[in-house]
């Protein structure tokens, strides 16, 4: 219930507001995805392609399923009352990115809450109305998933 409220809310100005970034100056690129939707493959492919670029990337993905693994969070991870309760999801969200690509088009209430309260420059992802009002910049995903991920990367180089 609190975690729909913060949502809701258009408080102060984000860091985005007030900061801006391009793809040739970024240096940290974070990568928050849903694990049920976007296999391990298509995930290390996009990271892949970062890091050739020279980027710091981190990534934190999200499951329906409880997860053991450190850098996959789930529903129990969070409380109720938006409480986080993964310390590497926490530093995850403190990390303060130039960008942060989201792979994710679902409506799950805890991803967009991770989303929401990341401290990153730009957030970028593919397009869906509930997060329309989280991104920075959406792009339309109407290929396949690998496909999208290259041409997010290359939108991304444009910037």
């Amino acid at each position: 219930m609190i975690k729909n409220l913060f949502l809701k809310h258009k408080g102060k100005p984000t860091i985005a507001d007030k900061e801006h970034c391009t793809y040739a100056a970024a240096t940290s690129i974070g990568v928050l995805y849903n694990a049920d939707d976007f296999n391990a493959e298509s995930v290390s492919k996009l990271e892949e392609l970062l890091k050739n670029d020279g980027k710091d990337v981190a990534k934190m993905g999200f499951t329906e399923q409880q997860s053991i693994e450190k850098l996959i969070f789930s529903k129990k991870d969070i409380s109720g009352t938006g409480t986080i309760k993964k310390d590497n999801l926490e530093f995850f969200i403190k990390q303060p990115f130039d960008f942060l690509i989201s792979l994710d088009t679902s409506e799950n209430m805890n991803y967009k809450y991770v989303l929401a309260l990341s401290k990153a420059i730009c957030k970028v992802g593919f397009e869906a109305d509930q997060y329309y009002d989280l991104l920075q910049l959406s792009l339309k995903m109407d290929e396949s998933k690998p496909k999208a991920i290259t041409n997010m990367v290359r939108y991304l180089k444009m910037i």
